[in-house]
């Protein structure tokens, strides 16, 4: 089950809502905690029946995992023990049959699917553990607040990633909050639009060129035209999920942080990732980068570790070595930009950097999109070389006007844009709220088309 459909927004979301407000009636936080527990494992259950009990037995395994680690002798041990346990539940179902594929041909193709939001979840066991023992954060007192963590239904199959740091108070005590319940609404209905009239809208464009992209009927126009589509495509589908998550969560009355801050309009890579998947980028900064010494060893060590950060960031994302160049083609600029031609680009006129910026990330989509290295190289030709083919994907009106909206949406200035978070929601403006709520009746027009709407990072 997606949050973008007729089931969940017209069954499962009036269900939680509806069972959640009476166990905040009945004044007892165990039973909203139930409450949200049984939504998020029918959610689960839904769409991944058969593996909703891995997920159970993965939160029972790391809530005892972080009952353990602070009396025991050796923490560190313990600690790798907890950390292998969940890494290697992920390798085996991710990554497994995919290594095993380059000795059995075809292999990838018969696997069966693997559990929703695996890469998510598993981050979140990771860092829970880590936090317990670096005593940032005590352990759960008890098994229901952490399961309600970690199977919570908003951010449980494509993130945002939360730290059990960010909840643990809500767990324990939540009270009604009609502004963040009312913000929580309207982030919702952001994210249903983004979704349906937006990534949905242009993604027949991306399809389409990527589609024709190697049979020589793509012409360079459509190339550029496509990876734009995309480049649209993810942002508004990933951050549209984000927006919901934060909305729902923010109904149930927890306070999520920001996953998305404009990120195209960034003037490095640098910038994109304090702007871009915010959860994940300061994640593998948290326990990934700073752990390996960061930038505290000199250039090469430097360079070292953003080429280790990046590489894992490019696995984590899927099974397949375009994921691993895209990583890796972010590393390089990174380093790059801590280079001397990186200083003489942060010097250059905002127009510039920021043009130099778009370009990297449009062309990292490519690898990102592409379904093997053969075809993202083939797509990057059609992209730089003129050929005999005419322009065509122009005829797909209504996804070129989406198209043209995702494009100015993305690169309007701050001023253009409400300001409210889950942490100041009172500033929500009235008429922004009702522009979303009919826009919302557009988006759910075209849902009863039945058009195709998964989302991108369920893959994740």
């Amino acid at each position: 089950m997606v949050f973008a459909s007729l089931s969940f927004t017209f069954l499962l979301l009036p269900l939680f809502l509806a069972l959640d407000g009476s166990a905040r009636l009945a004044g007892a936080g165990a039973l909203r905690n139930i409450a949200l527990l049984s939504a998020s494992l029918l959610f689960y259950t839904w769409g991944e029946a058969t593996n909703v009990f891995l997920l159970l037995v993965l939160g029972i395994i790391n809530y005892a995992a972080g009952k353990h680690l602070p009396g025991s002798k050796k923490p560190r041990l313990w600690l790798a023990a907890f950390i292998a346990v969940n890494l290697s539940v992920l390798i085996w179902v991710k990554y497994v049959p995919w290594m095993l594929s380059f000795i059995v041909p075809g292999l990838m193709e018969k696997k069966a699917a693997m559990p929703l939001g695996i890469s998510f979840f598993t981050f979140h066991a990771i860092s829970y553990l880590i936090d317990v023992y670096r005593r940032q954060v005590a352990p759960a007192k008890t098994a229901l607040a952490f399961l309600t963590y970690f199977c919570m239904f908003p951010h449980l199959v494509a993130g945002p990633i939360v730290r059990y740091a960010q909840v643990q108070d809500d767990l324990l005590t939540r009270g009604p909050d009609r502004e963040l319940f009312a913000f929580g609404m309207y982030r919702f209905l952001v994210g249903l639009n983004k979704k349906i009239l937006i990534a949905n809208s242009v993604a027949i464009v991306a399809d389409a060129a990527f589609s024709m992209s190697g049979i020589g009927n793509l012409h360079f126009f459509d190339a550029w035209l496509g990876i734009f589509a995309y480049t649209i495509q993810i942002y508004f589908d990933f951050s549209g999920y984000s927006d919901m998550a934060i909305g729902l969560a923010a109904m149930a009355g927890f306070r999520f942080e920001e996953n998305f801050r404009r990120p195209y309009s960034s003037a490095s890579m640098r910038e994109f990732w304090q702007r871009w998947h915010i959860s994940l980028s300061s994640w593998l900064r948290d326990y990934l980068y700073i752990p390996l010494g960061g930038s505290r060893g000199g250039g090469r060590a430097t360079y070292r570790n953003l080429l280790i950060v990046f590489f894992l960031c490019g696995l984590w994302h899927g099974a397949n070595v375009t994921f691993i160049l895209w990583g890796l083609w972010h590393g390089l600029f990174l380093i790059l930009e801590r280079l001397p031609p990186g200083r003489m680009i942060a010097r250059m006129p905002v127009v510039f950097s920021r043009s130099y910026a778009l370009l990297v990330i449009v062309i990292g989509w490519v690898f990102f999109r592409a379904e093997n290295i053969h075809a993202a190289g083939v797509y990057l030709k059609d992209m730089f070389t003129l050929s005999p083919a005419a322009p065509v994907l122009t005829y797909h009106v209504l996804a070129c006007t989406a198209l043209a909206a995702g494009v100015m949406l993305c690169l309007a200035p701050d001023s253009c844009y409400p300001a409210p978070t889950s942490r100041k929601p009172e500033n929500l403006p009235v008429g922004a709220f009702c522009l979303q709520g009919i826009l919302a009746v557009a988006s759910v027009i075209l849902l009863l088309t039945g058009a195709r709407n998964p989302f991108i990072y369920f893959t994740f």
